[in-house]
């Protein structure tokens, strides 16, 4: 019994390893007739990689659109905490927007599955790296040259709504970090920190309030940030609020 349950589980690891090269065999070759795409505009880029990538209608699309398209496809210095090959993909979009109208964009996250997913699918001026990302921004920002920031994208650790606290620790714990880093005008865009109720998810809304009622604020990863811009009168004024928000830096 303990050899066929060996061959089971070795013949279902090899199932799922062959699926996984497919899988990334098909990315490569869309992203290779992506590349070969001339964009007019971010407005374009954004368009297409919502329809290539994610969903066109996706919850957080309004944010990336804030972040992005008051830019006037210049050069942008571009980090994202939390590097991401699912959901709105938004790796390859900041790699696409850099790779089309220049600048820099570095992308950190804990796991290497994600880089690896993306392994070969992103441009020369992309740098996807493997660390802790308070860490890496607070010890190796020189190093990388991370300076001057245009658009910081916080979205590295999941959030859970039965426990929120977590996540808004650590989107702080970022925050804190990349401040000394951003540049004249940066736009901070924070994932999952909902505006209010009506952009919670349905089946969200009861953990939501609860937390809310005893917190006396709606969870999500921005939850401490937003507090701590209204409690010290920091510079920053809501450009977008969503389900994402985004900040941007008054001057």
């Amino acid at each position: 019994m303990g050899i066929v349950l060996s061959l089971r589980s070795r013949a279902s690891k090899l199932k799922h390893a062959t699926r996984e090269r497919h899988q990334h065999f098909k990315e490569y070759q869309t992203y290779r007739k992506y590349r070969q795409r001339a964009f007019s505009g971010s407005q374009e880029l954004v368009d297409l990689h919502f329809q290539t990538w994610s969903d066109p209608v996706h919850v957080n699309r309004p944010g990336f659109e804030a972040a992005l398209l008051g830019c006037k496809d210049e050069p942008l210095r571009i980090l994202e905490t939390g590097t991401s090959a699912w959901g709105t993909d938004s790796t390859r979009l900041w790699d696409s927007y850099v790779s089309t109208f220049g600048g820099e964009f570095w992308s950190v996250d804990l796991s290497a599955k994600p880089s690896k997913r993306l392994a070969n699918q992103t441009g020369s001026r992309s740098h996807l790296i493997v660390a802790d990302s308070v860490t890496f921004i607070r010890e190796s920002s020189h190093k990388y040259g991370l300076s001057n920031l245009d658009i910081c994208y916080l979205d590295s650790w999941d959030l859970d709504w039965k426990d929120p606290t977590p996540a808004a620790i650590h989107g702080l714990a970022e925050w804190e970090a990349v401040l000394p880093i951003l540049g004249k005008g940066a736009r901070v865009l924070v994932d999952d920190t909902p505006i209010n109720l009506s952009w919670v998810p349905e089946d969200k809304r009861e953990l939501a309030v609860r937390y809310r009622d005893v917190n006396g604020f709606l969870p999500g990863k921005g939850a401490l940030i937003l507090r701590q811009i209204s409690e010290q009168g920091l510079p920053f004024k809501i450009l977008w609020g969503g389900y994402n928000v985004v900040l941007e830096l008054e001057n």
